[in-house]
């Protein structure tokens, strides 16, 4: 797969993301493919798991939005994404309240594609920002 229709899979991933259009996402993803969050260890098997998943997401944060930086595509089927997602919490995640907390978080995702399609996604993100965001958001609290 060449690099410039690598670049146009990453973009389609993207607008489908910012959609918030889940069948667009899964339309994206292999049958089989898997899904890994590596800063929680888990994974998603399945375009539709996957699919189920931002779903869940995009219920804590409405207005999530992947705002994508660098691309890199190989020829080789893989690309790595830069993005900076960012979101506003609106109802609880776990034990976490939602009090307009916005998170403004960079990541790095690793795609590998296979006929077209995203058969791997890798999402690397810093865990600990994300929960500092969560828990102190305004300046008050973070004195």
């Amino acid at each position: 797969m060449e690099a410039a229709a690598i670049t146009a899979v990453v973009r389609a991933f993207c607008a489908a993301y910012n959609s918030h259009r889940t069948g667009d996402v899964a339309a994206l993803y292999t049958v089989d493919a898997i899904h890994e969050d590596i800063a929680h260890g888990r994974s998603k098997e399945g375009a539709q798991a996957i699919a189920d998943g931002l779903q869940k997401f995009i219920g804590w944060f409405p207005d999530a939005q992947w705002k994508l930086g660098s691309i890199i595509a190989g020829n080789e089927g893989r690309a790595a994404i830069q993005y900076t997602l960012t979101g506003t919490l609106c109802s609880s995640l776990g034990p976490i309240v939602p009090r307009g907390q916005k998170i403004s978080l960079r990541g790095l995702m690793v795609l590998t594609l296979e006929n077209g399609k995203i058969a791997r996604s890798e999402d690397y993100w810093d865990a600990t920002t994300f929960q500092k965001q969560l828990d102190c958001n305004t300046p008050e609290e973070r004195s």
